[in-house]
């Protein structure tokens, strides 16, 4: 597909990238704790710059409003209690990854091709 259409190739490479981040962070929001909702209203996932290269790389990033994340998740909090959500999230992907790449793959291929098909 790189010979044919390096551009589309490129640009779904990089939106199956995003949407592998985004069904992490997903399930990292999941798992979160819930008292006030800052937390699972945090988890994001985002897009990081490689610098103009051939990688792409999105990593699921929590916004400063939850700053506690990390003591919820390694069992630092106030209740004592190890939660594990970005680690619990992560571990589930690995588990069956292969086949969650090829679904997100899928998905984000049928979201291009409609919008192909609607411009023309």
């Amino acid at each position: 597909m790189t010979t044919v259409a390096p551009k589309e190739a490129r640009n779904l490479a990089r939106s199956t990238v995003q949407q592998v981040a985004s069904d992490i962070a997903k399930d990292a929001a999941d798992m979160a704790p819930r008292d006030s909702g800052d937390l699972k209203r945090s988890i994001k996932a985002r897009r990081r710059n490689a610098n103009g290269s051939d990688q792409f790389e999105s990593i699921v990033h929590v916004l400063p409003a939850a700053f506690y994340w990390r003591f919820l998740e390694y069992g630092q909090g106030p209740d004592g209690v190890e939660y594990a959500m970005f680690l619990k999230a992560l571990n589930k992907y690995k588990a069956d990854g292969q086949q969650r790449h090829l679904d997100a793959f899928a998905k984000v291929l049928e979201r291009r091709i409609k919008r192909a098909m609607k411009r023309g």
